[in-house]
């Protein structure tokens, strides 16, 4: 085999719950989480021709790196769940970590744009919790 991919099974998602100001993260597990994704976003074309230019010219602006969403099977007795739906509330700005099953990690912070929930008949109630991230996203490497 010469793959080196990574398996996303046993990836893990964390919301900052430590209080405001505190000097380190407390890293509370959001549980039920059936997938993600993310960092969908790109930087801004600036354009820089003028006219002394043959052809268009453009340079790369400021960074955007978009949104981050999470499915889950809904369960508000979860405190990273429940720290998510107050956040919501709160429209506040919190620090996530999603830690890869090699034990790399991102670290990045956002607001939690929406929660809904949807359910059926024979089913689980399940959400696809949506982030804006606002910043840097920062990756650290297995074992850093």
């Amino acid at each position: 085999m010469t793959s080196t991919a990574i398996s996303a099974q046993g990836s893990e998602f964390f919301i900052d719950t430590a209080a405001s100001g505190a000097a380190e993260p407390t890293w509370t597990k959001v549980k039920n989480v059936k997938s993600y994704s993310g960092f969908d976003g790109s930087a801004t074309e600036i354009d820089v021709t003028d006219l002394d230019s043959e052809a268009k010219e453009k340079r790369l602006g400021l960074m955007d790196n978009g949104s981050f969403s999470i499915d889950v099977n809904v369960n508000m007795s979860d405190p990273g769940q429940a720290a998510m739906k107050t956040a919501q509330k709160a429209s506040s700005l919190e620090s996530f970590k999603l830690k890869y099953p090699d034990g790399s990690y991102d670290t990045f912070d956002a607001s939690v744009k929406s929660f809904p929930i949807s359910g059926a008949t024979d089913a689980v109630i399940t959400s696809t919790i949506a982030l804006t991230i606002s910043g840097a996203v920062t990756t650290t490497a297995a074992g850093a």
